[in-house]
């Protein structure tokens, strides 16, 4: 799995090696790396620079080091969550627009449904897509603003897990976290939030029956169309906001 190492970029050669262990499936979640005494066998590096590799990989994040007799350095268990954060957070610095993300969100749950999962995987996710749906029915009766996009946003989420990919639910999770925070300050009409429900329900529907190819274009089409009335819906609000703000009290 490693080699010695012959460059001057010593501790950070061990890192690299690392990393390709991890990607290439070497080394997965929770496994434990050689000992200290081991790893300067393996690399033929001093027990300085294999300290400094595994400080380096600890403060990434990769390695989480335990002490005591059943201790040692072991790969973390990544947290899909905290990465979504911290990449959502570069993006709201770029020149990066809500209408950027749901294009790219419909073309990505578009490819999921379309090309990366087989019509027998998806009819074992109707259940929890369509108990998405009744919970943001529910919500919606209840007028639980919040509640109902965060239900309706899980139906989309569900359709990132479906391929088992953790870059494509990666990806996914960080443009739904982005725009979400944009549906929750956009007050929709009553038919917007109805059709939303009819749509996702065909769409599942759909699945069910083994039809991926039209569901996937469904579901792009209401990704597009869901999110071109919401920027409209956006720009009423906030030009009856500004108008209000303007007038004098009475």
């Amino acid at each position: 799995m490693f080699k010695k190492i012959k460059e001057s970029r010593i501790y950070e050669n061990i890192v690299d090696q690392v990393f390709e262990a991890i990607l290439i499936g070497d080394l997965k979640p929770a496994d434990k790396l050689p000992s200290e005494n081991e790893l300067v066998k393996i690399f033929g590096v001093s027990r300085v620079t294999v300290r400094e590799a595994i400080r380096y990989l600890e403060q990434l994040g990769v390695l989480e080091v335990r002490q005591g007799s059943m201790g040692g350095a072991f790969v973390k268990e990544v947290d899909l969550g905290d990465i979504a954060a911290q990449m959502g957070n570069v993006l709201r610095m770029a020149n990066v627009t809500f209408l950027h993300m749901a294009e790219a969100r419909a073309v990505l749950e578009q490819m999921i449904l379309g090309k990366l999962v087989h019509p027998d995987r998806t009819k074992e996710w109707v259940k929890k897509l369509l108990e998405c749906v009744d919970r943001a029915e529910d919500h919606f009766r209840k007028k639980e603003h919040r509640e109902r996009i965060r239900a309706n946003f899980q139906f989309h989420g569900l359709i990132a897990e479906l391929t088992g990919n953790p870059i494509v639910i990666l990806m996914h999770k960080i443009i739904v976290d982005l725009s979400m925070v944009f549906f929750e300050n956009v007050k929709p009409s009553t038919s917007m939030i109805m059709k939303t429900l009819e749509d996702h329900r065909h769409i599942a529907e759909l699945l069910e029956q083994g039809k991926t190819q039209e569901a996937a274009d469904i579901c792009a089409e209401h990704i597009r169309e869901v999110s071109g009335r919401i920027v409209d819906k956006s720009k009423t609000q906030s030009f009856l906001r500004s108008k209000i703000g303007r007038e004098d009290p009475e």
